[in-house]
């Protein structure tokens, strides 16, 4: 049964202005990610998308829990997958989300993101 849905569209050129600033990245990607990413505008934006819809799917955006607890990884063909932690996985279980889908595409300017909630 679907518990939730949730949508982000991120602009590719605010993040490779984040990667010029220098900006504090690790408060939003997880070591992991940024590792992953190798300062890939394209690819943070695509994640900090999904984030943003997973925290859709929870109904709360990121009230009461952080985006770095939220981490998008990568199968080995690269679909996308996120992995949870602290106060989001404990809000996933509060309402008995056991999967999330997600699916990410992009343009050359934006990264867009959709997200569901499983709960069985």
């Amino acid at each position: 049964m679907i518990a939730g849905i949730g949508t982000d569209l991120v602009e590719i050129g605010r993040v490779e202005e984040m990667l010029q600033r220098g900006s504090r990245l690790t408060r939003i990607f997880t070591t992991t990610e940024l590792a992953c990413a190798k300062d890939n505008a394209a690819t943070l934006a695509g994640n900090f998308a999904v984030k943003e819809a997973v925290s859709k799917v929870f109904g709360t955006g990121f009230f009461g829990m952080e985006p770095y607890e939220i981490e998008v990884l990568r199968d080995k063909l690269g679909a996308p997958y996120v992995k949870l932690y602290g106060n989001a996985r404990q809000l996933a279980k509060n309402k008995k989300i056991t999967k999330i889908h997600v699916s990410i595409t992009n343009t050359k300017e934006f990264a867009q993101a959709f997200a569901i909630g499983e709960c069985v």
